[in-house]
C-alpha cells in the first residue's frame, strides 16, 4: 500500500510538472500555442532557417519573437483560406517530391537528413507548408500593394552612386526675378511660393514680376560649378534652393532629369529597383499584420 501511495504521488507530481513545461503561451482564435512548442523551434531554428530563410530570417530568436512568427503564419492561413487558398497535404507532399527530385534524396536520405538536423518529417512538412503559404501571401496580398516608381529608381541612382563622372541632361523650367525687385524676406520664401503656385496658379502681387522659360535639353556643359552641383542635388519633380545670376535670382524647376550616359543607369535599374522593393514590401507587410492583429481574438501569457 505504502508504494502504491508512493507511486500515486510521483505521477500526479510529473503529471503537474509537465503541464507547468507545456503551459499556454497564447490562445490565437481556437489555437492554443505553449510553451513546448516555442522551445522545439529554438531546439532546431538552425535547421528551420536552413529550410526556410524567407520566415526564419535570424539565427537565435527570444521566446516572443518566435511567438510572434507563430502568430504570423496563423495570420496568414486564415488570409489564404478567406480567399480560397488552402494548401492541403497532398500538395505540401508534392512539393516535398519535388525538392526531393531536385535535390537528388530519396526519402530515406530525406529521413536520415533530418534527424541529422534534430528535425522530425512532420516539422518538415509544416515548414514547407508554412513556406509555400507564406509565398503565396507575398505574391497575392502583399505584392499588389507595393509600387515603386523609375522616379525614385532614378532618385535612388542619384544620390548613392559613387561614380562622380556622372553627366545629366535636364529639361528645366527657370524662374527668375531681378535683385533690385527682391524684397526683405521674399528670397527665403521664392521656392515655396513656387511650389504654391505650381498647384493653385496664383502669384502673390510681391512675386509678379517672375520671369519663366522653359529650358529643354539642357546638358552640364558650359554650366557654372554651382548650378551645375545645384541642378544634380535636386530630384526630378522638385524646385532648387535659389541661386543668383549676375543680377538676378534664379529658382529652377526640374521638369525631367535623366543620364547622358544612360546605361550605367541602366545595368543599375533592376538591382535598385528589387532593393526598394524589398524595403518597401517589409513596411508593407509589418503594417498588414498590424491591422489584422484586431480582427483576431489573440490572448497570450509570455513572460517578457
Amino acid at each position: 500500500m505504502k508504494q502504491l501511495i508512493i507511486s500515486f504521488i510521483f505521477l500526479t507530481f510529473s503529471q503537474t510538472h509537465a503541464k507547468l513545461l507545456d503551459k499556454t503561451i497564447a490562445v490565437f482564435n481556437d489555437n492554443v500555442i505553449t510553451l513546448s512548442q516555442i522551445k522545439r523551434v529554438k531546439d532546431n531554428i538552425s535547421s528551420r532557417k536552413n529550410i526556410s530563410p524567407l520566415i526564419y530570417k535570424k539565427s537565435t530568436y527570444t521566446d516572443q519573437e518566435i511567438l510572434d512568427i507563430m502568430i504570423e503564419r496563423l495570420l496568414i492561413r486564415e488570409k489564404l483560406g478567406e480567399i480560397g487558398y488552402i494548401r492541403n497535404d497532398e500538395q505540401v507532399e508534392s512539393e516535398i517530391t519535388n525538392i526531393e527530385k531536385r535535390l537528388g534524396l530519396s526519402r530515406t536520405q530525406l529521413l536520415s537528413f533530418l534527424k541529422s538536423n534534430n528535425m522530425s518529417f512532420d516539422e518538415y512538412f509544416e515548414i514547407i507548408r508554412e513556406t509555400i503559404e507564406f509565398n503565396i501571401f507575398n505574391g497575392r496580398i502583399i505584392r499588389p500593394l507595393i509600387s515603386v516608381t523609375d522616379q525614385e529608381v532614378k532618385n535612388f541612382f542619384y544620390k548613392t552612386s559613387k561614380d562622380k563622372t556622372l553627366a545629366f541632361k535636364y529639361t528645366i523650367v527657370d524662374f527668375s526675378l531681378e535683385e533690385s525687385r527682391m524684397k526683405k524676406g521674399m528670397l527665403s520664401k521664392f521656392p515655396e511660393t513656387l511650389e504654391k503656385f505650381q498647384v493653385n496658379g496664383v502669384l502673390p502681387k510681391d512675386y509678379e514680376d517672375v520671369q519663366t522659360n522653359v529650358l529643354g535639353d539642357i546638358t552640364e556643359d558650359g554650366l557654372t560649378n554651382n548650378l551645375k552641383q545645384l541642378l544634380k542635388a535636386t530630384d526630378e519633380g522638385k524646385f532648387t534652393k535659389p541661386i543668383k545670376l549676375g543680377d538676378t535670382f534664379h529658382v529652377f524647376f526640374v521638369k525631367k532629369k535623366d543620364l547622358v550616359e544612360s546605361q550605367i543607369y541602366l545595368n543599375a535599374k533592376n538591382q535598385i529597383r528589387g532593393k526598394l522593393m524589398g524595403e518597401q514590401a517589409g513596411e508593407v507587410t509589418d503594417l498588414w499584420f498590424k491591422r489584422e492583429l484586431s480582427k483576431h481574438y489573440i490572448k497570450t501569457f509570455i513572460t517578457k
